[in-house]
């Protein structure tokens, strides 16, 4: 089955409520809010923009958000929140990576010797790396218009990995 990575946006007040622990994430319902399921592909892009599997920079760091210090205690493993003004910094610093600029970025067999999620060695070879950044270019340009759809409406969001 595997870790995969879900967003939804929701009010930026109520994002900050969250995030401020004065409104528990379980406690909402949150097949009421747009999501968006990223699969397995979560640890693999924010190496892939960032460099690390997590605590990237922003504003690439916001587009998958792995903050060792900003979780939200939600499920097996937290969700992380961000505010509308880091969803649109996220945006906008998407919109300047294109297919080909990402494609510089990729280093496959670094990724596979890091174990970067969710590449198992042994069970992927040098074969897969094409189809690999098909599968990450895929999830990343689904949530670039995640995103801007959420920028636009002025919403913030959550991300949790179940």
């Amino acid at each position: 089955m595997g870790m995969r990575g879900y967003y939804f946006t929701m009010d930026d007040n109520l994002v900050q409520q969250v995030a401020a622990g004065d409104l528990a994430l379980k406690s909402l319902k949150i097949d009421d809010y747009p999501g968006l399921g990223i699969d397995r592909s979560w640890e693999a892009i924010h190496y892939l923009l960032c460099g690390d599997i997590s605590d990237g920079k922003p504003p690439l760091g916001y587009v998958v958000p792995l903050t060792s210090d900003k979780g939200i205690d939600f499920g097996s493993f937290g969700a992380f929140s961000l505010r509308a003004e880091q969803v649109a910094e996220a945006v906008r610093a998407m919109s300047e990576l294109g297919e080909a600029q990402l494609r510089l970025r990729y280093d496959f067999p670094t990724m596979l010797k890091e174990e970067v999620y969710p590449l198992e060695p042994g069970f992927v070879s040098d074969e897969d790396e094409d189809e690999f950044f098909a599968y990450i270019l895929q999830h990343f340009n689904e949530i670039q218009r995640f995103y801007s759809q959420a920028a636009a409406e002025g919403k913030g969001l959550i991300f949790y990995i179940y």
